[in-house]
């Protein structure tokens, strides 16, 4: 992914430092005083320059020549406002994004130790177990994305414009696998909410062998993935606020979508040897949608320089975040399989309090501003590269890592029986947070 970005960015500097005038965008044409000879040199039989013009604003005759200028209809002389065709007003672009999540957190899933000074009471049990996987962030790493950007003026003049985007990421995955005979120590840390141990740090142990507590012999593995993926669009209008012979202000107003989608898979595997080889398995998923729809209005502001436009833009969106967590868990005990895993559970077999297992959604009021700024270099008439920084941010998103509840009644585990006084726990309550997006935004723009 470096290499590619590397890549992209030595092909991007070879074309801005090409000699311009092998293109042939920016052709010499003569300055007049004289209207009349304005006049005459733009309507020479196969004359495709234009002709500058210095002179006075009072000049009737001047007002007569560039009236058709002025009012920048399909018929007028300046070059700008000659397209003949709705096609010629058209522009499509495609960026390169080097993308970068704001990190995703999660619970402490996985710890160790070693069995030989660890008595297998204690063994994976916090504080004192070393984590392996969780506890931290995950998901902050590069990543790849794209965005394609279509518009269409509306008018010949430039005035009025329809702009569609759409861009997505390809994902981020973060896999944890570990396998144990023994020793290691192996172990899923959470809170006992159980009759016996209630409020106390436990732990499901995978892995212990030889160690203080000889009479304990249990293999086992653990594998764990965390996903995320984001895309999303929008499309808006732009109307000219101001401009000058060397900028434009314009007005924004549209529609955005976004689509934030957040997974976390837990599975365990358990060999008790002691026990005659009995097996036990748990499955915990957490899978979380986010989906976005909001109005926009924003600015953007344009500054020329030759070949060279640098481009602002500032938008805010006001609008419905959905959010819809669906927890589901299994496990299977000498090859049976029940309901429930570990941190998501059922109903127990004997009834009892429900617990987290089922499908959860809310709406939630959400704003999103973006933040872009990109530099354009005109290569040709119709051909430009792109370089730009782009930020998103929403300010609500449900991630899975916030949604598993890591207080565990074990009454119930590997379909146990509930016993009253245990807590109703795993259970399920939303909670989100804030997410953002930046990008390094690299690529071609075609007018047509």
């Amino acid at each position: 992914m470096k290499s590619t970005f590397a890549i992209l960015t030595l092909f991007v500097a070879t074309l801005a430092i090409v000699p311009r005038q092998s293109y042939g965008q920016y052709a010499w044409v003569p300055v007049y005083t004289d209207a009349a000879a304005v006049e005459a040199y733009n309507s020479a039989p196969g004359q495709t320059g234009y002709a500058a013009y210095i002179g006075t604003d009072d000049d009737e005759a001047d007002e007569t020549v560039f009236q058709d200028d002025a009012s920048c209809k399909t018929d007028c002389e300046c070059p700008r406002c000659r397209h003949d065709s709705w096609a010629r007003r058209t522009f499509i672009g495609f960026e390169y994004l080097q993308w970068y999540n704001k990190g995703r957190t999660l619970p402490p899933l996985v710890t160790g130790g070693n069995p030989l000074n660890t008595a297998f009471a204690a063994a994976g049990v916090l504080p004192n177990a070393p984590i392996l996987f969780g506890g931290d962030q995950v998901g902050k790493q590069l990543q790849a994305g794209g965005r394609l950007t279509a518009g269409l003026w509306l008018d010949d003049c430039e005035t009025s414009a329809i702009v569609v985007r759409a861009f997505g990421n390809e994902g981020d995955k973060t896999h944890y696998n570990a396998n144990s005979l023994g020793n290691p120590i192996l172990a899923i840390p959470f809170v006992d909410q159980g009759t016996v141990n209630n409020g106390q740090n436990n732990a499901l142990v995978l892995s212990y062998a030889g160690g203080l507590t000889p009479v304990v012999n249990a293999r086992g593995g653990v594998a764990a993935l965390a996903s995320n993926d984001v895309f999303g669009g929008d499309i808006y209008g732009r109307t000219l606020l101001d401009s000058g012979s060397d900028y434009r202000f314009d007005l924004l107003a549209g529609y955005q979508m976004a689509r934030i989608d957040d997974d976390l898979e837990l599975r365990t595997n358990l060999t008790r040897v002691d026990l005659g080889n009995a097996t036990f398995t748990t499955n915990d998923l957490f899978d979380v949608e986010n989906e976005y729809h909001a109005g926009t209005l924003g600015l953007m502001g344009e500054f020329y320089n030759g070949p060279l436009t640098i481009q602002m833009m500032g938008k805010i969106g006001v609008g419905n975040m959905n959010q819809r967590v669906a927890i589901s868990g299994t496990n299977t005990v000498n090859g049976v399989q029940t309901g429930g895993g570990l941190f998501a559970q059922d109903q127990a077999a004997n009834g009892g309090p429900t617990f987290n297992i089922g499908t959860y959604e809310r709406n939630q009021l959400v704003w999103s501003p973006e933040v872009n700024i990109k530099a354009t270099y005109s290569l040709s008439e119709r051909l430009s590269v792109t370089v730009g920084y782009t930020m998103l941010y929403w300010t609500q998103v449900a991630l899975a890592g916030d949604q598993v509840d890591t207080n565990v009644n074990q009454d119930v585990v590997f379909n146990g029986a509930y016993v009253p006084g245990g807590g109703a726990r795993p259970a399920f309550a939303f909670n989100d947070t804030d997410f953002w997006v930046q990008t390094i935004d690299i690529g071609l723009l075609l007018n047509y």
